[in-house]
């Protein structure tokens, strides 16, 4: 009896650990040969200063940190990743009770791509994708506007992990 208890116990064991799904982030191949990419210089559409430079340097941080594929410059890349950056919004969320606001809310929309630069074959694409941060406000103008770019580069983060992710797990 302890000998299938044990047997049984391994069978649910394996089943268990096969069907969780659980896999290490953006690990997938692509397509075969692919082995550099290069960030092309993110396009501003906005009137937010500096947000292009913040998502590239993320973007190639990202891609540098996960080492699936060597980032390189664009004249010897086989993959090119693009961006644009098409609307950063920014308002009030909240309020103090003599109607001053309290916190912030920044939203980011940006358009990308992933490409094969031999072919120009695009092998991954998203418009709008989004993503939002809030931060406090303050009573210096100064200290609003470091808040706000702090949150900026967080979201140039997220969404650099998120191109990252999307192009190596077809999402």
């Amino acid at each position: 009896m302890k000998k299938y208890f044990i047997i049984l116990f391994l069978l649910l064991f394996s089943l268990v650990i096969s069907s969780c799904g659980y896999q290490l982030r953006g690990t997938q191949e692509l397509r075969t040969g692919l082995q550099t990419v290069a960030i092309v210089p993110v396009i501003n559409k906005t009137f937010e200063s500096r947000i292009e430079n913040d998502l590239y340097n993320a973007l190639v941080d990202e891609f540098a940190q996960s080492k699936n594929l060597s980032v390189v410059d664009v004249e010897n890349a086989d993959l090119l990743v693009a961006a644009t950056v098409v609307a950063v919004e920014n308002y009030s969320i909240s309020y103090s009770p003599d109607d001053k606001t309290y916190e912030y809310r920044v939203v980011m929309t940006i358009d990308a791509e992933a490409k094969e630069k031999a072919s120009g074959k695009i092998l991954w694409r998203r418009s709008a994708l989004q993503e939002i941060e809030e931060y406090k406000a303050s009573t210096e103008p100064l200290t609003i506007d470091r808040r706000k770019q702090a949150a900026l580069r967080r979201i140039c983060k997220v969404l650099a992990e998120d191109m990252h992710d999307g192009l190596f797990t077809g999402f």
